[in-house]
């Protein structure tokens, strides 16, 4: 099976900078991308300032925070998505700029990276419509917080390969996260 190393979230708002850094505090290379340098700036002090609160709650010590913050990397050009084992969209609910963004991704990514959105309103076949490989694309959904609640639902599409459930089963399991999954509905 094919480990989940490096990991891009698309979407440097609210829910996607706490995916950000769940994945960061586990010891994972992630690229945060966005249309706007303005945009990932705000996610990069959205993440400082909750991992600032958690040191000062004695959850993570000042060499932690390094560390974790210096896993992050961030960009505008989805050119940076070639390496990644996972790309997780996490961009605000329009369905056209989802089905864009997977299918955009689809040019850059490797075959064997998946294609996860944390919709909360679309069905999965939906989405992954018009992909060349649909049976990568799957539904991720977290709760809020993303970095702290520890449920994530994995939500096959109608192609989605059994193999990629696996897969991230495992992966979010290694990641002290409990995964539910639902029916795409």
């Amino acid at each position: 099976m094919i480990s989940i190393k490096k990991t891009a979230v698309i979407g440097a708002g609210t829910m996607g900078a706490a995916i950000a850094q769940h994945f960061c505090t586990k010891g994972l290379d992630v690229t945060l991308l966005d249309v706007s340098e303005a945009n990932l700036e705000r996610g990069k002090r959205t993440i400082h300032q909750t991992l600032e609160d958690a040191k000062f709650r004695k959850i993570f010590k000042e060499d932690e925070v390094s560390a974790i913050l210096g896993r992050l990397r961030c960009s505008t050009r989805m050119e940076t998505l070639a390496e990644c084992d996972l790309v997780v969209e996490a961009v605000f609910e329009d369905l056209k700029i989802k089905k864009k963004l997977f299918q955009e991704s689809e040019r850059f990514v490797s075959r064997n990276c998946i294609l996860a959105s944390n919709t909360s309103s679309f069905l999965i076949t939906d989405i992954a419509e018009g992909l060349e490989y649909p049976e990568r694309a799957v539904g991720v959904h977290y709760f809020f917080h993303a970095a702290k609640n520890k449920l994530v639902e994995l939500i096959p599409g109608k192609n989605t390969s059994p193999a990629v459930l696996y897969r991230l089963w495992n992966f979010y399991t290694s990641c002290d996260k409990i995964p539910i999954r639902v029916k795409d509905v």
